[in-house]
């Protein structure tokens, strides 16, 4: 017997005016729309980003923190660092574990086993007040648009402000998500007075409206961060959270600064990439990219077993540092881990067609370094849900790859605040001594990817995805389609892939058996998972390539809802001329 397996597709829209995309088609259409009144990248990555705390609470928004990189035609490469931090009552040992806790993810969705996590009692570091950290959102946004953005403040939150106050009319993926975590939106008054009306999730169809949601926003649109993060807002975060067991302040709040940072600087067969520093992803994807350099993928062939085999392999290496050494502690080595020679000295260690134990290497030892004394323990990552990724390239060029996320939820909104606040004290491992444990200040490890492309200096695409802790596999083989098989970057989303850490390998149905029985016989432990259009069991990317004077979308057909919209530019640039493409009708919604 032969099932048949689904084809899984977007369309491809093609610019050469503007081009935003966002996992959400109001929020594309208000990208774009900023673009077309002249505003730059930066402008329409925050507006969108803003509105998309709207759109999707439960993913992203002002409870939550991000990261974007941004190219500019004209000037430095820069990465704004917005993540959630640990507030300064948080100590290593806050979480009590249960006894004989062994790793809380289901092995159905093949998280690495080799560094699992002790399970926490009563979910605290995920659930609840006591698992919500400093968010960065407000502070990350406002920072970018000040620093490179035309627009005001308050004409970035204008969109953002109506959809909550007006509301909109939600769809399947939001309705679907509302309805499978009921018994989390019932536990909080305040969370339940705006996601269960009446003690019922909004159905497909539905209105949703946010007024104190909409009331925060005109707060900080009137006094720019200081209206989230000090004054009434403050107050009334810091006394629910104190109230009901979180560490969370209005000292943590006032505290709380957005960082401007350097970008990690790599290379890839020709290809400049730029990715954001520090205890996230970017390094990890870097690495990943510089140990395949050292393999010939594109003579193997997409889609075969022994390309497939060295791209588990580099992954599993990668994996195995990014689990051992990274965290925001005292001498993590970032950057020696993306360096091109510590990428060399790994791709040694993968002796040939089969399989071998990834075991972490020293990136002091070819950086020329030593490693420091007393460095903590290795740790693993639990699972990751939410996030959103938001790709715009204006008519001059200029960039950004923004991705930002609540990391899952914590299920709290506060009383007459109106959002739904993260659960970023779980990016931690909750026990102490190793290097992702927690401390006051400290970032937790996260799984956000943000790339940009460079091509003798000048952009040539920009993407991210969402997806947890299968973000960094699907960029990472995103950027092998894009540039080893020469695909299209729609080409290289849709594409069947596959996801893997440290151990078993999740390998898309859509290779077919034959592939999984040659992984097999080179020793690789292999399970299978095909997408739907409705869920997938991998992350879900989007992006932008420049092909000569024209702007490609690129989109993950599954899941999300992720639409790509453009304008023509020039003289017919708000005319409606023959030429531009529309975004998506008003009537679609995710």
């Amino acid at each position: 017997m032969k099932l048949s397996r689904p084809v899984l597709a977007h369309e491809e829209i093609q610019a050469t005016g503007g081009m935003a995309v966002a996992q959400h088609p109001l929020g594309a259409r208000i990208g774009v729309e900023v673009l077309e009144r002249g505003g730059n990248a930066i402008d329409a990555a925050v507006t969108t980003a803003f509105a998309m705390g709207v759109l999707q609470p439960y993913m992203n928004g002002l409870g939550g923190g991000g990261q974007m990189v941004i190219h500019l035609a004209e000037g430095d490469p820069a990465v704004v660092y917005y993540g959630m931090m640990a507030p300064a009552l948080a100590r290593p040992d806050m979480y009590e574990l249960e006894p004989g806790a062994a790793y809380a993810g289901e092995i159905s969705l093949q998280y690495s086993r080799s560094f699992a996590w002790p399970k926490v009692r009563n979910e605290a570091n995920t659930r609840g007040h006591s698992s919500i950290a400093v968010p960065g959102t407000a502070a990350g946004l406002c920072l970018a648009l000040e620093k490179w953005g035309t627009m005001t403040l308050d004409q970035a939150l204008t969109p953002a402000i109506r959809l909550a106050e007006e509301g909109f009319t939600v769809g399947h993926h939001f309705a679907l998500a509302s309805l499978a975590d009921r018994a989390t939106l019932l536990r909080h008054e305040g969370t339940a007075a705006v996601f269960c009306p009446g003690g019922n999730t909004v159905p497909n169809g539905g209105r949703l409206v946010q007024k104190d949601h909409a009331r925060t926003l005109k707060l900080v649109a009137k006094n720019g961060p200081d209206g989230f993060y000090k004054g009434e807002t403050a107050q009334r975060i810091s006394q629910d959270c104190a109230s009901h067991g979180g560490t969370l302040r209005a000292g943590d709040l006032a505290a709380y600064k957005a960082l401007v940072l350097k970008p990690v600087l790599a290379k890839y067969r020709g290809f400049e990439l730029l990715a954001a520093s520090g205890p996230t992803a970017g390094t990890t994807c870097v690495e990943i990219l510089q140990i395949l350099q050292y393999f010939d993928l594109a003579k193997l062939g997409w889609g075969s077993a022994s390309a497939l085999h060295f791209i588990i392999e580099a992954t599993r290496l990668a994996a195995a540092d990014r689990f051992t050494y990274m965290g925001d502690c005292d001498g993590a080595p970032w950057a020696e881990l993306a360096a091109a020679r510590y990428a060399e000295s790994r791709a040694k260690k993968i002796a040939g067609p089969r399989a071998v134990d990834p075991v972490a290497g020293d990136p002091w030892e070819t950086s020329g370094g030593k490693r420091p004394k007393e460095f903590p323990a290795s740790a693993g990552a639990p699972a990751d849900s939410g996030t959103t990724h938001i790709t715009v390239v204006d008519r001059k060029r200029n960039a950004v790859s923004l991705t930002q996320t609540n990391y899952g939820y914590s299920g709290v909104v506060h009383p007459g605040v109106g959002i739904m606040m993260n659960n970023g004290m779980g990016w931690f491992y909750p026990a102490p001594g190793t290097v992702n444990s927690v401390a006051p200040g400290r970032r937790g490890l996260n799984n956000m990817t943000p790339i940009v492309l460079l091509k003798d200096g000048r952009l040539h695409a920009a993407l991210g995805a969402s997806g947890g802790r299968r973000i960094w596999t699907a960029v990472s083989q995103t950027i092998v389609n894009f540039v080893d098989f020469g695909m299209t970057l729609q080409e290289a989303m849709q594409a069947p892939r596959l996801h893997v850490e440290t151990d078993d390998v999740l390998l898309d149905g859509r290779f077919g058996l034959d592939v999984r029985r040659a992984l097999e016989r080179r020793g690789h432990v292999v399970e299978m998972a095909t997408p739907h259009f409705d869920r997938s069991p991998y992350a879900e990317p989007n992006g932008i390539w420049r092909d000569g004077r024209t702007l490609r979308s690129g989109v993950y057909p599954v899941a999300k809802p992720t639409y790509a919209a453009g304008y023509p530019g020039g003289e017919n640039a708000l005319s409606g001329a023959e030429g531009v493409v529309l975004a998506p009708r008003p009537d679609l919604h995710p």
